[in-house]
Order: structure tokens, then C-alpha cells, then sequence
């Protein structure tokens, strides 16, 4: 059974390593993963400075996930990511459910996922999430943003 924890600083390298796992194939696409994906430091400051939490099964980090709390219960799910060995038995679709329910004033949440991510698209949109632009990164890359509105 997956449980939803706060992230602490002892966390930071093992959310680093499933991370690591989770953004191999954008990493394989693109020459990269999303920002700070690869550094513990990086995982601290978001402790810090967003709403991070981890996401564990038998006392072992399989995921997490973090959120930017804007106005007026406005959200940004910045990031969510779970182990690949972990992907397709619902734990995604477990976390939104989660962090929809976390927040009592909550209206809208938006998100990113890069173009080439097909399966991210097909998820979030089976999910309520409804494709609304796109965010151009360089000449050949770009981010769709997604957004699913409570109220």
C-alpha cells in the first residue's frame, strides 16, 4: 500500500535516485531531465520553498511529487515522477487524487509535461486535466500546460 509523506532533507538523495530512474527517457530524448532532477541540493531548496512530498510503498521512496501554492487557490503541480518499475498500477492516478484533496481553497491546478511525452498527455487528460498552450523551450522544444479547474 502507497502512503503520501512530507519530504525531508534526509530524503534528498533517494528522491534524487528515483528521479534519476523516472526522467531517463526524457534525459534519452532531450540530452536532459527537468531541472535539478539530478541534484540533492536542488531537492532541499524545493523542500523549502514548495509543498514536497514523497511517495512510499513498504518503507521505500518509489516517487514524489511538489507543488507551488499561488493565489487564491490557484496550484502548480510542478512535478510528479515515480519510479519506472513502479509506473502503470495506478499510483499516478492515486497521487492526483491525493493532491487534489489536499487543499480545502483549492480552484484550479496547472501543470507542464514536454510534447514528446505522449503517455503523460494521455494520462492527464484521462485524469480532467484539459491541454490549454504551450510554453516553447528553443527552437525544437516545448511543453504543453495542462490545467483542471475544481470550482
Amino acid at each position: 500500500m502507497i502512503r503520501f509523506e512530507k519530504a525531508d532533507i534526509q530524503d534528498a538523495q533517494s528522491l534524487v535516485k528515483v528521479q534519476v530512474r523516472a526522467f531517463a527517457a526524457d534525459a534519452e530524448i532531450c540530452g536532459d531531465g527537468p531541472p535539478g532532477y539530478d541534484s540533492p541540493e536542488r531537492q532541499i531548496s524545493l523542500m523549502n520553498s514548495h509543498i514536497y512530498y514523497k511517495i512510499v510503498e513498504n518503507d521505500i521512496i518509489i516517487g514524489g511529487f511538489y507543488i507551488y501554492p499561488e493565489d487564491n487557490g490557484d496550484y502548480e503541480l510542478v512535478r510528479l515522477f515515480i519510479d519506472p518499475e513502479y509506473q502503470n498500477k495506478g499510483i499516478g492516478k492515486s497521487t492526483l487524487k491525493y493532491v487534489e484533496k489536499m487543499f480545502s481553497d483549492i480552484r484550479k491546478i496547472e501543470l507542464e509535461t514536454p510534447s514528446f511525452s505522449m503517455k503523460n498527455h494521455v494520462f492527464y487528460e484521462k485524469m480532467g486535466y484539459l491541454k490549454i498552450g504551450e510554453i516553447k523551450y528553443g527552437e525544437d522544444s516545448f511543453s504543453y500546460k495542462y490545467v483542471k479547474v475544481f470550482r
